[in-house]
């Protein structure tokens, strides 16, 4: 069998299709990523603010004879709007327990799922 040299196979649309496809699924991919990373630092610099807000609920709780402070996660969306946070809910908590750690606060989250198109979060901060 002799090589030709020069000559290349013929492309078919597949290939074609599968590399611009490829290109696509890395650009998407890479902005997703760059999306995700900047709402992690939005969510770092909001958990402080977010903190500094639920202390306070905490007092108050503290003053009631409690070592718990327990909201849903509409009540906890309300506080974000309140307080001018844009960051997505699970990022601000995942941030906020980092803030509460440092401060030897627990934290807790139960989900409850009604149906599959619905579930029901409730958060949960102890100081025991």
């Amino acid at each position: 069998m002799w090589l030709k040299l020069g000559t290349s196979k013929p492309k078919s649309l597949a290939d074609e299709l599968r590399k611009i496809t490829k290109a696509k699924q890395a650009e998407e991919k890479a902005k997703k990523k760059k999306e995700k990373s900047e709402m992690k630092e939005l969510a770092k610099s909001e958990a402080e603010i977010m903190f500094n807000y639920l202390k306070q609920e905490f007092i108050i709780s503290a003053k009631k004879g409690r070592d718990y402070w327990i909201c849903n996660s509409d009540y906890f969306q309300k506080i974000m709007v309140r307080n001018g946070l844009h960051s997505d809910e699970d990022y601000i908590y995942k941030e906020l327990e980092k803030v509460c750690k440092r401060n030897k606060i627990g934290t807790y989250v139960d989900v409850t799922y009604i149906d599959l198109s619905h579930k029901l979060k409730t958060y949960e901060f102890y100081w025991r």
